[in-house]
């Protein structure tokens, strides 16, 4: 998939890359040499990567306690039938990314679901506007791209209301506790003082 940046920032040569709350997306480029790596954009800066993007997010994955297999599969089991499924990354950070391709292909590009304010249908293609103003042309419709965003949206919200539910389930649990199991007998403290 082709992409084009409308503007360019100070640009960072990093090794290897973890996908962070900053991160907004993952650009496939090739070096001269035809090697695939990555631009990395973030809020502040872009960062040359020396990895592919798929490996960003195999990595980053990892370090937030998973892997993409199984990230995949739990995202499988909430968008049933569906292809080409967001990742999400980080539960707690609430860092979801959205393949806008087949994510084994070397051209897939990753966006970062909370940093996508709007896009701009521009023919076949859209103009996505990050939470920081930066845009990015994208061989892609809007309503796509748009379907696409309603599935990590989606996914999102599954696990928001999942993890509500466990919290509320373990308030319920100590409300219906008697409160006599947390209170010592008077004569028994008095005897561990002495």
């Amino acid at each position: 998939m082709n992409y084009k940046l409308m503007k360019l920032k100070e640009v960072v040569e990093k090794n290897t890359y973890i996908i962070k709350e900053d991160t907004m997306a993952i650009l496939p480029w090739y070096t001269n040499d035809a090697e695939l790596r990555s631009h990395v954009l973030e809020r502040f800066q872009i960062k040359n990567v020396a990895q592919k993007p798929l490996t960003i997010v195999k990595g980053s994955c990892h370090y937030y306690a998973s892997d993409l297999s199984g990230r995949l599969k739990a995202a499988s089991t909430i968008l049933k039938g569906k292809r080409m499924l967001p990742v999400l990354i980080s539960e707690s950070n609430r860092i979801c990314m959205v393949p806008l391709g087949s994510p084994s292909k070397p051209e897939c590009i990753w966006l970062s679901f909370r940093h996508v304010v709007d896009i701009i249908p521009n023919g076949t293609q859209s103009i996505v506007i990050f939470s920081n103003n930066q845009r990015l042309e994208l061989d892609i419709t809007r309503d796509l791209l748009e379907a696409k965003l309603d599935k990590a949206a989606r996914l999102l919200h599954t696990y928001q209301i999942r993890q509500e539910n466990v919290t509320d389930h373990n308030k319920m649990q100590i409300l219906a506790e008697e409160a006599s199991l947390y209170s010592i007998a008077k004569d028994g403290y008095e005897d561990q003082l002495n």
